[in-house]
């Protein structure tokens, strides 16, 4: 699934989602129309630092790609944010507790609230906008798949790279002002009836005016994923998958912002028609004080050409 974190600062870097180390050929290709919907609580302070995320996001992207030939691909996205207070904080709050995790002082604060900020030594040096609907920096990506499946091998690699356009406000938090760069290698295997893919990127990121005014510098992005889906039958596979990333406000040094973003996501894979194919993903932090709490993940794509895998 082509999820990423929804942290709203993470949303703001470069990060060039899982997906296929297979190229489509010249003129192939497919469009997806996904939404993401997370809500997140995190907070911390130290050394006279502070970082807090309470609210609710949803991301939705209009994603496309089609194959040149040669192996290589090229992809693209347009993507929105609508942020708000939102819904889930009573529903997490039970869930938490009925389950024993930790729920991080989410109880202290007023319910469906949404504030999203970052200080150094007291100065602003990020916060986002709790809005109706706001564009994204927009991300172009080129693959080659320089190890291309074949009948005798169920194994292909791809090398990747990317930039992303600074049309996201960042005064408002949706963009990060500067050109963002991203370099990555991917692998899948194939079976029958299965496939794994795993995916190793390393994004330098631009710095927000905000955040250099503030001497803060934004680090550099380094994510790492597996993901795995099985065909139970002809129309419907089960999906896992699990990605890893740094955060680029650990500078600030305290736990809330040091730890690294880890999630987990399952989902089911429904195949409409040969051309259509509906992705439904949950996701779940397992770093407890950085990534979203919960998402949920809504996706269909439409293939072009010959039909995809």
């Amino acid at each position: 699934m082509p999820v990423r974190n929804q942290h709203p600062v993470q949303l703001t870097v470069l990060n060039m989602p899982p997906g296929s180390a297979v190229s489509p050929s010249r003129g192939d290709g497919a469009v997806r129309v996904d939404t993401a919907y997370s809500s997140y609580f995190v907070a911390g302070t130290g050394g006279g630092n502070s970082f807090e995320m309470d609210g609710e996001l949803a991301r939705t992207g209009f994603k496309a790609g089609v194959g040149l030939g040669g192996g290589l691909a090229v992809h693209g996205e347009i993507a929105f944010a609508h942020t708000s207070g939102g819904f889930l904080d009573s529903f997490l709050i039970d869930y938490h507790e009925f389950f024993g995790f930790p729920e991080q002082g989410r109880t202290t604060v007023p319910r469906n609230r949404f504030a999203v900020n970052a200080r150094r030594s007291g100065a602003l040096a990020y916060e986002m906008d709790e809005t109706g609907i706001a564009p994204l920096d927009l991300p172009l990506e080129l693959r080659w798949s320089f190890l291309p499946l074949n009948e005798n091998e169920g194994f292909a690699a791809a090398l990747r790279g990317a930039v992303e356009l600074p049309i996201g406000d960042q005064a408002r938090g949706f963009g990060n002002g500067g050109l963002d760069y991203s370099i990555g290698v991917m692998g899948e295997w194939r079976w029958p009836s299965a496939a794994v893919t795993a995916h190793l990127q390393h994004t330098i990121p631009a710095t927000p005016d905000a955040a250099r005014a503030a001497a803060l510098d934004y680090a550099d992005v380094t994510t790492m994923g597996v993901a795995g889906e099985v065909w139970v039958s002809d129309a419907t596979a089960v999906l896992a998958q699990t990605t890893v990333e740094t955060s680029t406000l650990r500078d600030l040094g305290f736990r809330a912002v040091e730890e690294p973003q880890w999630l987990l996501w399952l989902g089911l894979r429904t195949r409409v028609s040969p051309r259509v194919v509906m992705d439904l993903g949950f996701g779940e932090d397992l770093s407890i004080h950085s990534a979203p709490d919960f998402s949920a993940y809504l996706s269909f794509r439409f293939d072009l050409g010959a039909p995809s895998q």
